[in-house]
Protein backbone atom coordinates (compact mmCIF):
# COMPACT_ATOMS: atom_id res chain seq x y z
CA UNK A 1 0.00 0.00 0.00
CA UNK A 2 2.61 2.26 1.01
CA UNK A 3 5.64 3.57 -1.02
CA UNK A 4 8.76 4.84 -0.97
CA UNK A 5 8.51 6.84 -4.11
CA UNK A 6 7.93 10.78 -3.68
CA UNK A 7 6.09 10.64 -7.02
CA UNK A 8 3.93 7.84 -6.13
CA UNK A 9 3.40 9.27 -2.81
CA UNK A 10 1.91 12.31 -3.99
CA UNK A 11 0.18 11.00 -6.43
CA UNK A 12 -1.46 8.57 -3.50
CA UNK A 13 -2.27 12.27 -1.82
CA UNK A 14 -3.80 13.95 -4.93
CA UNK A 15 -5.88 11.06 -5.49
CA UNK A 16 -7.37 10.93 -2.10
CA UNK A 17 -7.83 14.58 -2.00
CA UNK A 18 -9.92 14.22 -5.26
CA UNK A 19 -11.62 11.28 -3.83
CA UNK A 20 -12.72 13.42 -1.24
CA UNK A 21 -14.16 16.45 -3.56
CA UNK A 22 -15.52 14.16 -5.20
CA UNK A 23 -17.68 12.84 -2.45
CA UNK A 24 -18.12 15.50 -0.20
CA UNK A 25 -20.48 18.71 -0.91
CA UNK A 26 -19.00 20.35 1.86
CA UNK A 27 -15.57 19.69 0.84
CA UNK A 28 -16.63 21.74 -2.47
CA UNK A 29 -18.36 24.41 -0.68
CA UNK A 30 -14.73 25.20 1.02
CA UNK A 31 -12.89 25.02 -2.05
CA UNK A 32 -15.05 27.31 -4.03
CA UNK A 33 -15.31 29.89 -0.73
CA UNK A 34 -11.65 29.23 -0.25
CA UNK A 35 -10.75 29.88 -4.31
CA UNK A 36 -13.25 32.93 -4.36
CA UNK A 37 -11.19 34.54 -1.08
CA UNK A 38 -8.10 34.20 -2.54
CA UNK A 39 -8.75 34.90 -5.93
CA UNK A 40 -10.43 38.00 -4.33
CA UNK A 41 -7.09 38.95 -2.46
CA UNK A 42 -5.36 39.40 -5.65
CA UNK A 43 -7.39 42.44 -6.39
CA UNK A 44 -6.99 44.15 -3.23
CA UNK A 45 -4.03 46.02 -1.17
CA UNK A 46 -3.64 43.56 1.00
CA UNK A 47 -0.10 43.39 3.12
CA UNK A 48 1.80 40.28 2.86
CA UNK A 49 0.47 39.16 6.37
CA UNK A 50 -3.06 39.78 5.50
CA UNK A 51 -2.60 37.33 2.68
CA UNK A 52 -0.81 35.13 4.63
CA UNK A 53 -4.17 34.98 7.05
CA UNK A 54 -6.54 34.77 4.95
CA UNK A 55 -4.44 31.96 2.81
CA UNK A 56 -4.01 30.30 6.29
CA UNK A 57 -7.78 30.03 7.46
CA UNK A 58 -8.53 28.79 4.10
CA UNK A 59 -6.54 26.01 4.20
CA UNK A 60 -6.88 25.34 7.42
CA UNK A 61 -10.77 25.09 6.61
CA UNK A 62 -10.44 23.02 3.98
CA UNK A 63 -7.38 20.77 5.72
CA UNK A 64 -10.03 20.29 9.01
CA UNK A 65 -13.04 19.23 6.67
CA UNK A 66 -10.28 16.60 5.08
CA UNK A 67 -9.75 15.34 8.50
CA UNK A 68 -13.27 15.28 9.47
CA UNK A 69 -13.86 12.88 5.72
CA UNK A 70 -11.34 10.49 7.19
CA UNK A 71 -12.70 10.08 10.21
CA UNK A 72 -15.75 9.48 9.24
CA UNK A 73 -14.73 7.47 6.43
CA UNK A 74 -12.76 5.46 9.43
CA UNK A 75 -16.25 5.21 11.85
CA UNK A 76 -18.14 3.75 8.51
CA UNK A 77 -15.41 1.31 7.85
CA UNK A 78 -15.58 0.11 11.68
CA UNK A 79 -19.13 -0.21 12.11
CA UNK A 80 -22.35 0.60 9.91
CA UNK A 81 -24.16 0.32 13.48
CA UNK A 82 -26.23 3.17 14.62
CA UNK A 83 -23.63 3.84 17.66
CA UNK A 84 -23.51 6.58 20.10
CA UNK A 85 -19.85 6.79 20.10
CA UNK A 86 -19.09 6.80 16.90
CA UNK A 87 -21.88 9.79 16.62
CA UNK A 88 -19.81 11.43 19.14
CA UNK A 89 -16.77 11.12 17.15
CA UNK A 90 -18.36 12.33 14.06
CA UNK A 91 -20.12 15.05 15.67
CA UNK A 92 -16.52 16.74 17.37
CA UNK A 93 -15.08 15.98 13.90
CA UNK A 94 -17.86 18.51 12.47
CA UNK A 95 -16.84 20.51 15.15
CA UNK A 96 -13.61 20.78 14.46
CA UNK A 97 -14.29 22.00 10.44
CA UNK A 98 -17.09 24.28 12.09
CA UNK A 99 -14.58 25.65 14.59
CA UNK A 100 -11.56 26.40 11.46
CA UNK A 101 -14.68 28.02 9.62
CA UNK A 102 -15.38 30.34 12.72
CA UNK A 103 -12.18 31.03 12.54
CA UNK A 104 -11.82 31.86 9.32
CA UNK A 105 -14.86 34.21 9.30
CA UNK A 106 -13.21 36.32 12.04
CA UNK A 107 -9.59 36.81 9.76
CA UNK A 108 -12.20 37.37 6.93
CA UNK A 109 -13.67 39.81 8.30
CA UNK A 110 -10.83 41.65 9.82
CA UNK A 111 -9.01 41.52 6.48
CA UNK A 112 -11.64 41.55 4.07
CA UNK A 113 -13.64 44.22 6.18
CA UNK A 114 -10.97 46.82 6.27
CA UNK A 115 -10.33 45.89 2.16
CA UNK A 116 -13.68 46.51 1.16
CA UNK A 117 -15.61 48.14 3.71
CA UNK A 118 -12.37 50.42 5.73
CA UNK A 119 -14.24 48.26 8.50
CA UNK A 120 -12.23 48.54 12.39
CA UNK A 121 -10.73 45.35 13.18
CA UNK A 122 -12.33 45.54 16.35
CA UNK A 123 -15.55 44.53 14.32
CA UNK A 124 -13.40 40.99 13.55
CA UNK A 125 -12.50 41.02 17.32
CA UNK A 126 -16.51 41.21 18.21
CA UNK A 127 -17.35 38.53 16.15
CA UNK A 128 -14.55 36.19 17.83
CA UNK A 129 -15.62 37.18 20.76
CA UNK A 130 -19.38 36.18 20.06
CA UNK A 131 -18.63 32.91 18.66
CA UNK A 132 -15.82 32.15 21.76
CA UNK A 133 -18.49 33.04 24.10
CA UNK A 134 -21.88 31.33 22.36
CA UNK A 135 -20.37 27.92 22.71
CA UNK A 136 -19.97 28.02 26.83
CA UNK A 137 -23.57 29.77 27.02
CA UNK A 138 -25.26 26.87 24.62
CA UNK A 139 -23.13 24.54 26.80
CA UNK A 140 -24.53 26.43 30.22
CA UNK A 141 -28.50 26.30 28.24
CA UNK A 142 -28.20 22.20 27.01
CA UNK A 143 -26.70 21.10 30.84
CA UNK A 144 -29.67 23.49 32.31
CA UNK A 145 -32.29 21.93 29.74
CA UNK A 146 -30.87 18.79 29.96
CA UNK A 147 -31.19 18.68 33.74
CA UNK A 148 -27.61 18.92 34.97
CA UNK A 149 -26.20 16.48 32.88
Amino acid sequence: MGSNNIVQSFSHAITGILDAIADEKNLRIHFLIGTTVIALSLFLNLSKEEILWLSFAVFSVIGAELLNTLIEELMDFYSEKVDMRIKRIKDIAAGIVLWYSLFSIVVGVIVLGRALFKWHSLIGTVFGLGFLLSFPVMFLIRRTVRGGK
